[in-house]
């Protein structure tokens, strides 16, 4: 089939790779304001975010039930790297799914990316040894993840332009629902029939919704052959920069986020059962984050709403180290459900703002997630380090506390390097 779709179109000797066969109507001319085939995309899109970022918003409960009983003979440390893997492959991927898509391979992305997902999940159910989880949730789940996620956004953003925020927003808020029912999934049904049927449970979830995935379809012509990396990135400082503070500002959240359940245990007066529920609470506040601020972003501007989230999740991971009670805890865990929410929900609109060619933004947001991989990679077993078989809770809250402040910083000279000091026009 290759060579077939190869032949459709003009090559060049200065990319690796040429355009695909999926059949995309020219449909330039439409309005990019909506239309139910536009909304449909939304759909889709949800349902990515759902079982991509929905997942990795869920690891928590898996870190947790590993730490505590599954995989309990292992360090924190080696743990660890089971988020961090997944993580970074989810990412890496991106890397090179972002110009595949561009060149007009979104359907086979989908196609590929979906199928592992599904039998990652099955895989999964049947492990009981490190390696054996580290290969089906890790390496298997993180790459499908990466080949399914990016090109639903960028197919959303072909759709919108004024209400690109909006629409992304609301997209993203697949996340927040998975990250609510995922952990409800696993951790009520771990407790009934354990770790087998739990993520059974959950694999089920995943291929019912992927059906709505398989009908999104891209409206713009593939390019031509193309590198995987566009260049003339790298000496847009603006955009740079916002590659900067994403990288600290997702370091710092996930961190966060994946230890929250077993620091309130450690160090708080909460029960079993009400953290058992933290991770369902964060995510239902990540609900509110994406969906009202996010309607909120497309007139602030994306860049500035990460930025004072980032700010806001900076001054919660330091006063978190002054919490011990379980109200408190619950108190923390919305807010920061709803600064991380709205920082992790509009990093495409951010870069759909900065990027001047419409073609290449398959090939930035790529190119951002990689970078962003690279951080998850580090970040995950840094913490598993400084935290150590000492519980070492505030170097962990402090590690988190300094990259969101980095991040604040950094993504507000990003904003000054793109429009100056005009400290309310939108970006």
């Amino acid at each position: 089939m290759a060579s077939d779709e190869k032949s459709k179109y003009p090559t060049s000797n200065a990319a690796s790779v040429s355009p695909g066969d999926d059949d995309v109507p020219d449909v330039s001319t439409e309005s990019r304001e909506g239309g139910w085939v536009a909304w449909l995309q939304v759909v889709g899109a949800f349902c990515v975010y759902l079982n991509t970022w929905g997942m990795l918003n869920s690891f928590g409960v898996f870190q947790t039930y590993y730490e505590l009983d599954g995989l309990s003979s292992q360090s924190t440390f080696a743990i660890s790297w089971i988020g961090s893997t997944q993580s970074a492959l989810f990412f890496i991927a991106c890397l090179i799914v972002g110009p595949l898509f561009d060149l007009g391979y979104f359907r086979s992305l989908l196609w590929v990316g979906t199928a592992l997902l599904v039998i990652s999940m099955f895989l999964l159910s049947v492990t009981s040894q490190f390696y054996q989880v580290l290969l089906t949730q890790s390496v298997l789940f993180g790459l499908g993840a990466g080949l399914v996620f990016l090109p639903a956004p960028a197919v959303v953003a072909q759709y919108f332009d004024a209400r690109l925020g909006l629409a992304i927003s609301l997209a993203s808020v697949g996340s927040a629902i998975g990250g609510i029912i995922y952990p409800a999934i696993f951790t009520y049904t771990l407790a009934g029939a354990g770790f087998a049927w739990a993520t059974r449970a959950i694999a089920f979830v995943v291929l019912g919704t992927s059906l709505f995935i398989i009908p999104m379809k891209s409206n713009t012509k593939p390019t031509v052959s193309r590198s995987v990396i566009d260049w003339t990135a790298f000496t847009d400082l603006p955009y740079m920069l916002l590659n900067l503070g994403l990288v600290f500002g997702f370091m710092g959240l996930y961190v966060v986020t994946t230890y929250f359940q077993l620091y309130a245990l450690a160090r708080t007066n909460i029960t079993t059962n009400v953290s058992d529920n933290l991770l369902i609470i964060i995510n239902a506040g990540s609900l509110v984050g994406r969906v009202v601020l996010g309607y909120f972003a497309d007139m602030t501007g994306s860049i500035n709403m990460q930025t004072a989230m980032a700010l806001v999740a900076t001054i919660l991971s330091f006063s978190l180290l002054a919490v011990r009670t379980s109200a408190g805890v619950i108190v923390v865990a919305v807010l920061w459900g709803i600064a991380s929410g709205t920082f992790l929900g509009l990093p495409v609109a951010s870069i759909v703002r900065l990027s001047d060619d419409p073609s290449k933004i398959g090939t930035r947001i790529g190119m951002t997630l990689l970078f962003v991989g690279i951080g998850a990679l580090i970040s995950y077993p840094i913490a598993g380090a400084i935290l150590g078989g000492s519980d070492n809770w505030l170097g962990l809250m402090l590690f988190s506390g300094v990259l969101l402040a980095a991040s604040t910083v950094v993504l507000a000279i990003s904003r000054i390097a793109k429009i100056g000091q005009h400290w309310t026009k939108p970006l």
